[in-house]
This record gives C-alpha cells, structure tokens and sequence, in this order.
C-alpha cells in the first residue's frame, strides 16, 4: 500500500516568504504530494502471543492464550475541499481512511462558517452526504487528468460535483480539492500559532473585513510587521504609515476579488503559515505577512 503524505494540491505559493518551497497541483492523493506537515502512520500490533507451562504431568496447567489486541485503524486523510452550492459558496471536508471508507464528514456555508454534520453513504464512484436538516448530497468523483484511466477513487479524484436537493429544491455542486492533512481539529494550526483555532480563524476573519471594509487602521493592526507584498516590483512594508500609502497598490480589484471568496476556516498550513483564497494571502500567528498583489484586469461584464 502506498503511503499518502499531507500535501497541497492546486494552491499558490507567490505568497511565502523567500524559504518556502512551491508545489504543483496534484489529484486528491498521490504519494509526490509535497507535505505540510508530517504524515502519521500506524504501525500494526504484533499478533497474539501463546504462552504454556511445561510442568510434571500431574502438575501441569492448562494453556494461557493472550488475545489479540485490536489492530489500530490508520489516520485518516482529511480532504478538504471548496466550491458552490448553487449560488451559494461553500467549504467541507471529509475524513477518509486509505481503504476508502469516510468516517466523517461536514460542510459550511461562507456566510457564517458553521460546520453542518454529514452522514455518509458511498456506493463506488457515488457519495451521498445527509444533513440533519433534511439537505441531501449526491456526489460523483471527476478529475481534471483527462488521461486518468479507470474507476475514480479519491486518491485519483480532483473534485466532486453532483445536487443538492431539500424537497422541491435543487441545486448543483461543485467541489475543487483544496489540501490534504491528517490534523485533528484542535491541531489545525499548531504549527502557526499557539491560540486556538476559534481564535485564528477570528483573527484572519477581522482581516479580511477591515480590508474588505477599506479600513486601513484596522488593518494595520491585523499585520505581522515587516508585510512583504510581492507584486511585479516585490517590496515590504514596515509601518501603518507606508500601509497606507501603499494601500491601492496592494489591494488592486482582482486582490480584493480574491479576498471577497476566501474562506478563513480549516486554512491550508505550509511552513508555519496559513493561507487564504489560494494564497493570496498568508499569516503567520500575530497577522498577514505577505500579500500576493498584482495588476489586473477584471474580466467585462
């Protein structure tokens, strides 16, 4: 069996700082997916022993067996994934283990970023999600490889599309892998920051607004000075004051288009930062500390 690393798929890294490495997009599992943190294994428990006393015949007692301990199941790879439901932007994750069974599994809404949990049923290339409010899943997996051969697995998988349906409504999916990791929730963020993730994700959410918000003060507070902003003359930043002054160069249109769909919840970590809207942006554990910033041009409505 092969050995499935952490990795990022389909992400940009322009944003780290000048030590961090880059990656390429890859399907939902491949073992040269470059890790953002250490894979964790289990390794088998040893079979049952046997043990027996060998004594004088009319002494002797009778064979003692050990039971088997019970094999432990490997981590599972937490999957996750971004998209829409109908016109409404979403994100979820699923736990799945290497044999491909999904253990668990919620979604959230960008709007308030509340985990809804997921029951799951798979029957080959199909998922279906419930919700407890009657909201339905039906997901089949699609790649972006048109050379891939074979039945889809998520190992092999770049997305999942499919309906949502609740009675007479119904809308159509479409889910893009954003990263893989084996992190507990509580560990999200453990090597950005030592505050919980509630706390990190609220610190990165008020980020977003103030910019969004065209607040500059606010913002200021919310940077891990120095700020790098690499941008087609790459510079940094080390005051409010030169934030300011710098603020339309930083913050074009097609950034702030970027910064309107980013989700800050179960962020993407690599080298001890987290990131937003596919790198856009990236914090560290006291604000951002660097900024993807280019000119654009938005596309004619």
């Amino acid at each position: 069996m092969k050995r499935i690393t952490t990795g990022l798929l389909a992400f940009s890294l322009l944003g780290l700082p000048a030590t961090t490495a880059g990656a390429a997009t890859a399907p939902l599992a491949t073992s040269a997916a470059p890790s953002a943190t250490p894979a964790q294994t289990s390794s088998p428990s040893p079979s049952a022993t046997r043990a027996s006393t060998a004594a004088h015949p009319a002494e002797r007692t009778p064979d003692t067996t050990t039971s088997a301990a019970p094999i432990p199941q490997p981590a599972p790879n937490n999957y996750r994934l971004s998209g829409t439901l109908g016109p409404y932007p979403i994100g979820a994750t699923l736990s799945v283990r290497p044999d491909q069974t999904v253990v668990n599994a919620h979604y959230f809404y960008l709007k308030n970023l509340v985990d809804i949990p997921l029951s799951v049923q798979k029957s080959g290339g199909q998922i279906t999600l419930s919700e407890p409010g009657g909201g339905r899943f039906t997901l089949h997996f699609e790649t972006s490889d048109k050379k891939s051969l074979g039945p889809l697995t998520f190992q092999t998988s770049t997305a999942l599309a499919g309906t949502w349906a609740d009675g007479t409504k119904t809308y159509p999916v479409k889910l893009s892998l954003e990263s893989i990791d084996r992190l507990a929730p509580n560990a999200l963020y453990e090597d950005v920051t030592d505050a919980s993730p509630a706390v990190f994700e609220a610190m990165v959410q008020r980020f977003l607004h103030s910019v969004l918000r065209g607040n500059k003060a606010e913002t200021a507070k919310l940077i891990s000075w120095p700020l790098r902003v690499n941008a087609e003359r790459s510079f940094t930043l080390k005051t409010p004051a030169a934030l300011s002054a710098s603020w339309s160069r930083i913050f074009t249109p097609c950034v702030l288009a970027a910064l309107r769909g980013a989700i800050p919840h179960e962020m993407f970590v690599h080298n001890g930062q987290a990131m937003i809207a596919n790198g856009t942006v990236w914090f560290g554990a006291h604000g951002a500390s660097a900024i993807n910033s280019s000119p654009c041009q938005l596309p004619q409505k």
